[in-house]
């Protein structure tokens, strides 16, 4: 009886964390650790006047006709391992503050999980900028529910809890791209 508890038990918090239209392990809050790295992450966003956005490529396996297309076209650029278009897209700065704020809001970070029904990270944004002389990046990756940031204290990937990624990040601020 006690190891049939054990599997529904497992069972319900696979269903639970399987939410929207991919599955990820959302709903793990921050570690101690995990979270004075978020926390020295917005320290290190420095001055953030010259962001620019850069919209990913097509997913290489998911979309794999689609990106070669784009590969062969040219008008890239590779952005800490990933290929994004050439070109800025237009954000408005207003949108970028707030996607700035809503990274720094301890509440909008899960801990990393695996998942199982994506095609793997892929970010559909980067978002760049540099403050005093180095170069900074948060990429964000909705298939995954996932951001990076690379700044002067190394790389921090977590999970965009729900309450972040089903609200204005994409919706109004960084539209999922279609």
């Amino acid at each position: 009886m006690k190891s049939l508890l054990l599997a529904l038990s497992g069972l319900c918090a696979l269903f639970a964390s399987c939410a929207g239209p991919t599955c990820w392990s959302g709903g793990i809050p921050l570690r101690d650790i995990e979270e004075r790295a978020r926390t020295q992450a917005v320290v290190d966003f420095g001055d953030t006047s010259n962001a620019q956005v850069f919209r990913g490529l097509a997913h290489p396996d998911a979309q794999k006709a689609t990106y070669e297309s784009q590969v062969k076209k040219g008008g890239w650029k590779e952005i800490e391992g990933f290929k994004f278009f050439e070109e800025p897209v237009d954000v408005p700065r207003e949108s970028l503050d707030q996607v700035f704020a809503l990274y720094a809001d301890p509440d909008s970070h899960q801990a990393w999980g695996p998942k199982t029904k994506c095609a793997g990270f892929h970010p559909d944004y980067a978002v760049v900028w540099s403050s005093g002389g180095t170069r900074r990046v948060l990429q964000l990756c909705y298939g995954c529910h996932e951001w990076k940031f690379f700044g002067p204290g190394g790389m921090l990937l977590t999970d965009i809890s729900e309450k972040a990624y089903f609200g204005p990040l994409t919706r109004k601020w960084l539209k999922k791209p279609r």
